[in-house]
């Protein structure tokens, strides 16, 4: 009779593991390792692969030797790109082509705190400990139970998660070894695994109030996630791979409630249904993540309008607030979401509005109207393909821009514009609105379908872009003048009452009364 392989005289358990629960995976081990030094190896990729080495064929080799695969998992979000899954997928094929007859049985046990259990290891039975979830196979924790380490522990008595984890170990080592243990030292090992039991508790319960419990974001934030691989150069292909994925209350302004899932870049264009709010987006995101990706940005901002209608003020600044590169290739470009809210006001109301409402008419003119004014048609002109395209974007933010800061600070307030246009100047006003709605409509038509072609036909729909720019300053120049103008003369008329007002009435200098 042909005997077989000589038995195992220490099993190999590979320890897999996400780097953000690196730190309590050591605590975990560091204590295993007491009680089964001698019938266990415990194989640690941080601890075990010499820096420098080729780690992927180790990884493998490692992973084809080993006897049991001990899974710990915390549910905590991801920063890194790990290789838990993978090392699950290996090692389960791994179990079918490696021949029993060396004496052994492959187990897999995963170790789930806090979490649900990974989608890799659902079929196989896990040692869970979860506040959240209550069955009979799972330890329910309140936030009772981790007021004192005392309470925890006595709650762990009764569903003993990590007993039973150390009997699966225990029961694989001591029937698959080749040491004959003799009954003192099996009853010194079942003393080593008792002690174990309630040693790892007090570092689950020290790992447990380390961690958080809930979290409030005061703003809002997307993560843009890159493919992995060489960088493209071409931000809008860079996004077409990419995913996003909403913090806070993100998810919201764009009109997705309840929060989605990670998207992926299209599934996120095509949720938004309003075309023009898709194109916004589009662009505005895609010069954000350009901009950081080349180490290169321009202004660090950008303006959307959000689709909610009872929202306050609707438009919210786009900024990237932390761009990261892993060693895999991937990028990860995070980009705050915060609501642009008007300034606080000081004095007199009356002249504070006024003053508003002569500074917005010289913004607007000094950057469409005047000679020389960036994105007037004698400037933009000589913009071509995806210069012009760029530009035009850059065009429509800065007039959203405009346009929210006039309404949050009001400056269609009826009684402001009857101080400026007069009592009997609505007519005229209405007749200015209809205009003002007319050419706005046409250029935000034409500035859209500019920013949604493709780069081969950029050029060809110059022509019908800067036609569209000028009737557009053309069209809005007498309103912007006639606005201004008034505006400026309610002001000058508004100070110099005052002033007359205070020389009649003062019997002493402002310093006197001051001091």
């Amino acid at each position: 009779m042909t005997e077989g392989p000589p038995r195992k005289t220490r099993l190999e358990v590979f320890v897999s593991y996400a780097n953000e629960d690196a730190e309590l995976m050591r605590e975990i081990t560091d204590e295993l390792k007491k009680s089964f030094s001698y019938l266990l190896n415990f194989f640690v990729d941080s601890q075990s692969i010499r820096q420098g080495a080729n780690w992927k064929p180790v990884i493998n080799a490692k992973l084809d030797e080993a006897d049991i695969l001990l899974m710990i998992s915390t549910g905590q979000q991801r920063e890194s790109f790990d290789f838990t899954g993978y090392e699950m997928g290996y090692f389960s094929r791994s179990i079918q082509g490696r021949s029993a007859n060396d004496g052994t049985g492959r187990h897999i046990i995963p170790l789930v705190i806090l979490g649900a259990t990974p989608t890799a290891v659902q079929d196989v039975q896990a040692v869970i400990v979860n506040p959240e979830i209550t069955t009979k196979d799972i330890l329910s924790v309140t936030s009772e139970d981790l007021s004192c380490e005392r309470k925890f522990l006595e709650r762990l008595k009764e569903n003993d998660p990590f007993g039973k984890m150390l009997d699966q170990l225990r029961l694989a080592a001591t029937k698959t070894s080749n040491l004959e243990l003799s009954p003192a030292e099996l009853k010194d090992l079942e003393q080593k695994v008792d002690q174990c039991a309630p040693a790892l508790g007090k570092k689950v319960f020290k790992y447990l109030q380390s961690r958080v419990s809930t979290e409030t974001f005061p703003e809002r934030k997307i993560i843009i996630r890159t493919a992995m691989g060489p960088l493209l150069a071409d931000g809008e292909q860079v996004l077409a791979n990419s995913t996003i994925e909403f913090v806070g209350r993100s998810f919201e302004i764009f009109n997705l409630a309840p929060r989605p899932p990670q998207l992926s870049w299209q599934a996120f264009i095509d949720a938004n249904s309003e075309a023009e709010m898709a194109i916004q987006l589009k662009e505005g995101i895609r010069t954000l993540v350009s901009g950081a990706l080349s180490g290169m940005p321009s202004d660090n901002y950008y303006f959307v309008s959000s689709l909610i209608s009872e929202q306050s003020f609707p438009v919210f600044r786009l900024f990237v607030s932390l761009t990261r590169t892993f060693y895999s290739g991937q990028r990860e470009i995070h980009i705050y979401i915060v609501k642009v809210a008007p300034a606080k006001d000081y004095g007199d109301l009356k002249t504070t509005k006024l003053m508003k409402a002569v500074a917005i008419g010289l913004r607007y003119r000094s950057m469409f109207l005047e000679h020389g004014s960036p994105f007037s048609p004698d400037i933009m002109g000589f913009y071509h393909g995806k210069d012009i395209r760029s530009k035009a974007a850059e065009l429509w933010n800065e007039l959203q821009h405009i346009l929210a800061v006039a309404q949050q600070e009001r400056l269609d307030d009826p009684i402001l514009l009857s101080y400026i246009y007069g009592p009997s100047g609505h007519g005229r006003l209405d007749q200015l609105v209809v205009i003002w709605h007319d050419a706005e409509a046409n250029l935000n038509k034409i500035t859209n379908a500019l920013a949604a072609a493709a780069e081969d036909k950029i050029d060809e729909m110059k022509s019908n872009f800067m036609d569209g720019l000028k009737v557009f300053c053309d069209k809005t120049e007498e309103m912007n003048r006639e606005f201004t103008s008034k505006a400026l003369r309610a002001l000058e008329a508004e100070i110099t009452l005052k002033l007359a007002d205070y020389a009649g009435n003062a019997s002493t200098s402002p310093k006197a009364v001051s001091a």
